[in-house]
């Protein structure tokens, strides 16, 4: 059985090369494939094969380049996001050091700086850096937003908000048998 499904298959390649195809059965029920007819033999209709030619592919965008500062510059960012924390995140056991990741595409050029919100109130970064930690964030619900900032400090492009929790472990939990 398995070496009809390997003749069958031979054939298809055979039909994608040739004009024709032909199936016969020997006189022991052994089904064939040829491009050559034979006495006997029937000829097989094959599909064409199945093409798909793409569209074309749009000129890409010119953008400023994110060296550059002045009124142009606020569209050399095509956006701010953080990444972690993950908006609906839970984290567990932080012991108050929050691990901010952010992407800023096409990238923080020089002289730009990353302005960090955290439940309202600013927090101070590291200069260029998009991966850093926040102290002194507990359990409980917070709110983390980040924004870029020029060398003047107005800002350039901001992120969306992103809620995120946390909680902490206790010993005084009623709901653990001691």
């Amino acid at each position: 059985m398995r070496w009809i499904l390997v003749a069958l298959l031979m054939s298809c390649a055979l039909g994608a090369q040739a004009e024709e195809v032909w199936r016969w059965v020997d006189e022991n029920g052994v089904v064939h494939y040829a491009d050559r007819p034979r006495p006997g033999a029937e000829r097989v209709e094959l599909n064409r094969p199945q093409t798909y030619t793409p569209p074309a592919l749009p000129a890409p965008r010119q953008t400023p380049t994110p060296t550059q500062s002045g009124p142009d510059a606020a569209t050399a960012y095509t956006g701010v996001s953080v990444v972690s924390p993950a908006a609906g995140e839970t984290l567990w056991n932080i012991a108050g050091d929050l691990t901010v990741q952010v992407e800023v595409q096409p990238g923080l050029a020089p002289g730009h700086q990353l302005r960090v919100s955290l439940d309202g109130r600013r927090v101070e970064t590291p200069p260029g850096a998009t991966q850093f930690t926040v102290s002194e964030v507990y359990r409980g619900e917070h709110r983390l937003s980040v924004s870029v900032v020029d060398e003047n400090g107005r800002e350039l492009v901001s992120s969306e908000p992103v809620t995120f929790y946390v909680q902490q472990a206790s010993l005084q939990n009623p709901n653990r048998p001691r």
